[in-house]
């Protein structure tokens, strides 16, 4: 598959610590980064993405990650900053297809880059992918004590829809009521 379209996609910004951020899709080459960053995150912060308490990130776990990955249908973006000379992951936005015209949202963010708008810059570039891809809407599942994603997804789309059910919160957001971008 010719990835070269997936350019476009690349975005930088400063953060509000001053430090820079690049974000680009996941590639297959950043198995061991990818594997790392989760490792590196604390276990209710992996609860809280996945739902469970997971221990181990397996290279069968990554390798299934990219199995899905297309770059239209299923997008995972990574944030990137520069750490005493290397670039390492500190964030991960995703969707993928979840039914006709909407994909599933989610993201993880590192403890220690939490609250800069990372998820929220996350977001719009997600979003911005999925409008060129024909995707009117995102969906999300959140734990209700997630109270952090849930202000990002209601602070962009004020008329999301919700439901809860058992400790879960499903969102449905459209992309023609989303708010005004925030600028950092």
């Amino acid at each position: 598959m010719d990835l070269l379209f997936i350019e476009k996609y690349k975005s930088r910004v400063k953060l509000k610590s001053g430090q820079s951020l690049s974000v680009r899709p996941l590639l297959p080459s950043d198995e061991i980064a990818y594997r790392n960053f989760f490792y590196k995150l604390k276990e209710e912060t992996v609860y809280l993405r996945f739902f469970s308490k997971i221990k181990v990130f397996s290279r069968q776990m990554a390798q299934a990650h990219w199995a899905e990955l297309d770059y239209r249908k299923n997008i995972t973006l990574i944030g990137l900053v520069r750490n005493k000379g290397n670039k390492e992951i500190i964030a991960i936005g995703t969707y993928m297809e979840s039914e006709e015209n909407r994909a599933e949202v989610a993201f993880v963010v590192r403890e220690d880059f939490q609250g800069q708008g990372i998820a929220s810059f996350l977001l719009n570039q997600l979003e911005t992918i999925a409008k060129d891809n024909g995707f009117q809407g995102f969906t999300a599942c959140v734990l209700a004590d997630n109270k952090a994603m849930l202000h990002v997804f209601n602070k962009h789309y004020p008329g999301v829809q919700k439901k809860y059910e058992n400790g879960t919160i499903s969102l449905v957001m459209d992309f023609n009521t989303k708010a005004p971008i925030e600028q950092f």
